[in-house]
C-alpha cells in the first residue's frame, strides 16, 4: 500500500474516533442539563387524603365533692334570768296542830305530766326554813338543779315540811301542800299547807315503808315518771 493510502486511512479513523468522542459528549451534556427523576408520589397523598383525626386528651379525673358541713348542734335556750314566781307559803288551820315540830320545807316545781298518777320532770326546788308562817318564798332559773329546759310554762308548785330531811323519803306525819297550775310569772301566790302524809314512803323504793325498812325487791326502783336524769344523783333537796 502505497503512503498516501496510508496516510488516508488514518485521517479517517481520526475523524470516526473524533466523530465518536464528540457524540458521546453531547449526550453527557445533555443528561446532565435534564433534571433528576422524581419517584412518583403515593395515590393517597396525591389525592389529597384527609390525616389521621387526633387522638382525644385524657379524660380529667373526677372531683370529689365535699360534704355539706353538718349545722352545729342547737343549744338549749338559756333560762330568763327574769323569769320566775313569787309568793308566800302558809299553814292550813286544819293541820296547824299536827305541824311536826321540826323539820326542813322543800318547795318543788315540776312540770304537768300527761299520766295525772306520776310525777311531772323535776323543774326546780328551794330549801326554806320551816320557822313561822306566812313564810314568803320566790322560785327562778337559779334553782334549776338540772337543765332540761328553760323555766316557763305551767308547773306544779308543791312545798312539804319534811321530818327527816330526807328528800327521798316522806314520813308520816308530814305536812304538805300542792297548787296544780302555776305559771312561770306568777306572782302573789299563796300556797297552803293543807294536807298530812298517812304512811311512810320512799322515792327511791316507790313502796311504803314499814319501820324505816324498804320493802323487799324494792331497792333503787324509782317510781312512774320519777326523774333519774340517767342515774344521776339527785340534787340536795331533791323531793
Amino acid at each position: 500500500m502505497s503512503t498516501y493510502s496510508r496516510e488516508k486511512l488514518t485521517a479517517m479513523a481520526l475523524v470516526a474516533f473524533l466523530a465518536a468522542a464528540s457524540g458521546g459528549a453531547c449526550t453527557n451534556k445533555e443528561e446532565a442539563g435534564k433534571p433528576s427523576s422524581v419517584p412518583p408520589l403515593d395515590p393517597a397523598t396525591a389525592q389529597g387524603a384527609p390525616a389521621a383525626a387526633p387522638s382525644a386528651p385524657p379524660a380529667a379525673a373526677p372531683t370529689l365533692a365535699m360534704p355539706a358541713a353538718s349545722p352545729p348542734a342547737e343549744e338549749p335556750p338559756a333560762a330568763d334570768p327574769g323569769a320566775s314566781i313569787t309568793g308566800s307559803i302558809v299553814l292550813a288551820p286544819a293541820v296547824a296542830k299536827a305541824k311536826p315540830k321540826g323539820g326542813t320545807l322543800y318547795l318543788v316545781a315540776r312540770r304537768i305530766s300527761d299520766n295525772p298518777t306520776a310525777r311531772g320532770t323535776l323543774i326546780a326546788v328551794r330549801k326554806l326554813p320551816a320557822t313561822k308562817f306566812p313564810l314568803p318564798f320566790s322560785l327562778t332559773a337559779a334553782d334549776m338543779p338540772f337543765q332540761n329546759g328553760p323555766f316557763d310554762g305551767d308547773l306544779v308548785l308543791t312545798a312539804r315540811i319534811d321530818q327527816d330531811g330526807d328528800p327521798l323519803t316522806h314520813e308520816k306525819g308530814d305536812v304538805y301542800g300542792s297548787l296544780p297550775k302555776v305559771p312561770v310569772g306568777s306572782h302573789d301566790v299563796k300556797l297552803a299547807l293543807d294536807q298530812v302524809q298517812k304512811e311512810t314512803e320512799s322515792l327511791a323504793g316507790g313502796a311504803p315503808i314499814m319501820g324505816g325498812m324498804g320493802a323487799p325487791g324494792s331497792a333503787g326502783a324509782m317510781p312512774p315518771g320519777h326523774p333519774q336524769m340517767g342515774g344521776a344523783a339527785l340534787p340536795p333537796g331533791h323531793p
